[in-house]
């Protein structure tokens, strides 16, 4: 804005005489037309910059002393509640001047790194920012090709940190020595709700820790410990973490190797279990003994509401007692039930008919007919007698 000048004429007799003051309007708008016109002309489709926020201003000038370039996502992504910055290659100078800039940052609710190579400086800084940060409360590590010594820092501040309520490190190749850091951290955080460990190298010995851990946590909500190695005894200790965890609402463990045992030890957690809705053991190589367990679980069940077996051998005969089961429940919850892989009979489509009777939204996925069922599949084979061979005299 410029000041306008007024051009005023005394009109007067006397110096020392009171004169009488007056404005020349055509002068002063003359004035103003041209050059409120030439201002208005050059600025006619510019709009006023908006001054950047603190958080960024502290990202340009570490960027400016790294030599490295400003990323325009991360610039923009400053100002708004979730920051995701997948797959964009970033170095450890990246990593660094978004650390110091999420540091004073008040906007940022939700950070998502997955897909970058962080490496252990990277995490580094991130661990100094989430100490200072106050408005955190959702980090995604996943895919960060990230190790034992990174892991290490990042449970110690899960054990101090009481903001994160969600944290995911899937796809790292994280070992059984990992899963002893994180049982650890989770002794003290009572504030993390979803817990993503997925596309892990988790074995029969992290399993277990895990699941010991997870039997007392009083926060956890969801939890993904799909895609590992989790077999035998680890694959037993989750019946007992549902038997005695009453907090837990969506579980999946999908892609492990449970086998018989593991699925028998749940469904008898299941029988007493209250909390639980949602519960995925597709491909554990369950077959007709562990599908026997989890239909007895459903005739008893009254808070699952969806169970996914799919890519079991749990043969055609294990699917229609799993929909009895249903049926037979008149307080069951249960919507949906996905068996995809696994042929079934028409049988199912009748007893799926009369569980809608009850269940409107009951839904029912299968990998299609076979026209007999597979007994051969669950009844034992009959081993030949052998024959004796007679001694020459």
């Amino acid at each position: 804005m410029y000041e306008i000048c007024c051009l005023y004429i005394i009109i007067g007799q006397r110096s020392n005489s009171c004169g009488t003051v007056r404005k020349i309007p055509h002068l002063i708008k003359r004035k103003e037309t041209k050059e409120m016109a030439k201002w208005k002309s050059k600025n006619k489709d510019k709009k006023p910059k908006k001054p950047l926020e603190l958080s960024q201003r502290v990202y340009l000038t570490a960027c400016e002393r790294s030599r490295i370039p400003p990323r325009r996502r991360i610039l923009k992504g400053l100002l708004e509640e979730s920051l995701h910055i997948r797959n964009l290659t970033l170095a450890s100078e990246d990593i660094r001047a978004l650390s110091l800039g999420l540091t004073t940052n008040m906007c940022v609710y939700s950070l998502d790194l997955s897909g970058n190579n962080l490496g252990r400086e990277g995490v580094e800084c991130l661990v100094q920012m989430l100490e200072e940060n106050m408005t955190i409360s959702e980090v995604n590590l996943s895919n960060t090709n990230i190790g034992l010594y990174e892991i290490t820092l990042l449970t110690e501040l899960l054990s101090e940190n009481l903001r994160i309520t969600s944290f995911e490190a899937a796809g790292n190749n994280l070992d059984d020595d990992c899963a002893k850091h994180f049982a650890e951290a989770l002794k003290f955080n009572r504030k993390i709700k979803k817990l993503d460990l997925s596309h892990n190298s988790f074995q029969e010995s992290g399993g277990q820790v895990l699941a010991k851990t997870i039997e007392s946590n009083d926060s956890i909500i969801e939890l993904d410990m799909s895609w590992n190695h989790i077999r035998l005894v680890g694959a037993v200790a989750w019946g007992d973490t549902l038997y005695k965890n009453e907090e837990l609402r969506h579980l999946n463990l999908s892609w492990n190797g449970f086998g018989d045992d593991g699925a028998v030890s749940i469904g008898e957690a299941l029988e007493e279990n209250k909390a639980l809705q949602t519960l995925d053991l597709s491909n554990n190589r369950i077959g007709f003994d562990g599908c026997k367990a989890f239909a007895k679980a459903l005739n008893i069940n009254t808070s699952l509401q969806s169970l996914a077996l799919s890519k079991n051998p749990i043969t055609t005969q294990g699917a229609v007692e799993l929909l009895n089961a249903i049926n037979e429940n008149e307080e069951s919850k249960v919507h949906q039930l996905c068996l995809e892989g696994i042929q079934v009979t028409h049988e199912t489509d009748d007893v799926a008919e009369e569980i809608r009777g009850h269940l409107e939204e009951f839904e029912l996925r299968h990998g299609g007919y076979v026209i007999s069922p597979d007994t051969l599949a669950f009844k034992p084979v009959a081993k030949p007698e052998k024959k004796c061979r007679s001694s020459k005299s």
